[in-house]
Parts: structure tokens; C-alpha cells; sequence
């Protein structure tokens, strides 16, 4: 191992004559690298919260000092309250339409996402927010139909068809900014 000088004259003459923390010196290479390490441990920790790495918490909302993806807060307890009400027999739309509905509602959510996966349009937190919306409508919809009768081709339908496509989306896209980045 090799023996590092630390002593006082030494830190005295790298401050003096700059060796050290220079711009683009050792100093600051090193402290750039630390702050970024630190800044993707963090990102990795708080994924349980929301799936976004740093550079996409524009699609996040802060709730508690935590960043929460805003298509999920807006997705699920939408579709949950939905599944309930359904449930309790609120009657959302007439039922002959509920085929018709569940499936049609995914539409402009899957549409929204994979054009910004793959970079045709740019991310709208509140285009997001409103097709998310229409989703969280048929998905809950279609929850109440799986709660009610296992297996129910109203919820697993859509959530086949549509979540295929949105995989093939994202893949595309991180393939996509992938190639841009080298």
C-alpha cells in the first residue's frame, strides 16, 4: 500500500499553489464523483416510492418530502375508489357499455404513453394526469368485474393487451434514449 503524505506542510503547499483544488483538479474530480455515487444510492433507495430514477422526478409529485409518481397517486386509489363504488352498486355508466368502456378508456392512456416513451410527444404533467384518469376509470371498472368473478375477461382483457403494448413502449424508448446517449 502505498504511503500517503498528510502532513500539515504538505496540505499547506497544494492549498498554496493550487495542485489540488484547481478546477477540473483531483479535488473536484473526486467530489464530483462522490456527489454523483451518492445521488444514484439515493435515487436507488427511495424506488420503492416511485419508479422514477432522479432525472425524471418532473413525473413525480412531493408528498411528505417523498417524490410519488404522479400516474400512479393518480391511478390507483382512482381505480380502487371506482372498483368500490362499482361494488356498492353506483352505477357509472350504463352496463351494456361496459365492454365497450373499459376497453376504449385505455386508448388514449396508451396512446399518451407510448408516444412519450418513444419521443413523439414531450411529457405533460397534466395531459398525464387527465388520460391516467380515463385509465383509472376502466381499470377499476374492470376490477370490480374480476372481484365479482375470477378470472373475468373484463379486467384481464385490457390489462394484457394494454400493458404489453405499454412494455413495448418503454423498451423502445429506453432503447431509444440508450442509442442517443452514445
Amino acid at each position: 500500500m502505498a504511503h500517503v503524505d498528510t502532513s500539515i506542510e504538505t496540505a499547506r503547499h497544494a492549498v498554496a499553489t493550487d495542485d489540488v483544488f484547481a478546477e477540473g483538479g483531483e479535488f473536484e474530480q473526486a467530489a464530483a464523483a462522490i456527489a454523483t455515487r451518492r445521488e444514484s444510492e439515493n435515487s436507488q433507495r427511495v424506488m420503492w416510492r416511485t419508479h422514477h430514477h432522479h432525472d425524471q422526478y418532473d413525473r413525480c409529485v412531493v408528498l411528505l418530502g417523498r417524490h410519488v409518481c404522479r400516474r400512479c397517486l393518480t391511478l390507483y386509489p382512482t381505480s380502487i375508489a371506482v372498483a368500490i363504488l362499482s361494488l356498492a352498486g353506483v352505477v357509472l355508466w350504463p352496463a351494456q357499455y361496459d365492454l365497450w368502456l373499459i376497453w376504449g378508456l385505455c386508448i388514449p392512456g396508451s396512446i399518451e404513453f407510448g408516444l412519450e416513451q418513444i419521443g413523439v410527444v414531450r411529457y405533460s404533467a397534466r395531459r398525464q394526469v387527465w388520460v391516467t384518469l380515463l385509465v383509472a376509470l376502466a381499470l377499476g371498472k374492470g376490477f370490480a368485474y374480476e372481484l365479482e368473478s375470477r378470472w373475468s375477461w373484463e379486467f384481464w382483457g385490457p390489462v394484457l393487451v394494454f400493458s404489453t403494448a405499454w412494455f413495448a413502449a418503454a423498451v423502445a424508448g429506453h432503447r431509444r434514449s440508450f442509442d442517443t446517449e452514445i
